[in-house]
């Protein structure tokens, strides 16, 4: 039985070694990996925070733009509204031109009737004289 005992010590001897020693490489193998995630943790999150740096840029441009197209959607009704005060400025002066035209063909009628019917005389000398001209010729 000693015998055995002593084969079973040997054994134990010769297998927990090289048990440490492929649990030890095991290990290494784990912890390399496990730093090679963690290298590649760190570059994820440095990538992340430059995507968040990067969305927060785009927003802020974002809201910029939006307030300038509220401006501008701002002025542009009043552009709107300007135009169609002055649409209806215009269709009031062409209605004020009419009624010039119209008063000033009234007057030039009127001046016309006042001059042929205050001189009716004006027109038969003009003739008169138009036909001695022609006689003496």
């Amino acid at each position: 039985m000693h015998i055995t005992n002593i084969k079973k010590y040997y054994f134990s001897l010769f297998f927990f070694p090289v048990f440490f020693l492929g649990a030890g490489c095991v290990c290494t193998t784990h912890i390399k990996d496990l730093t090679a995630k963690n290298e590649e943790i760190k570059i994820i999150k440095l990538d992340i925070q430059h995507k968040e740096k990067t969305i927060t840029d785009l927003m802020d441009r974002l809201s910029m733009k939006d307030q300038e197209i509220g401006k501008l959607t701002d002025e542009l009704h009043a552009a709107h509204e300007t135009i169609e005060e002055l649409k209806s400025d215009i269709e009031k002066l062409r209605e004020v031109d009419v009624q010039m035209e119209e008063k000033k063909s009234e007057v030039d009628n009127r001046i016309e009737e006042t001059i042929t019917t205050s001189s009716p005389e004006a027109t038969p000398q003009t003739d008169s004289k138009s036909t001695e001209e022609q006689k003496t010729e």
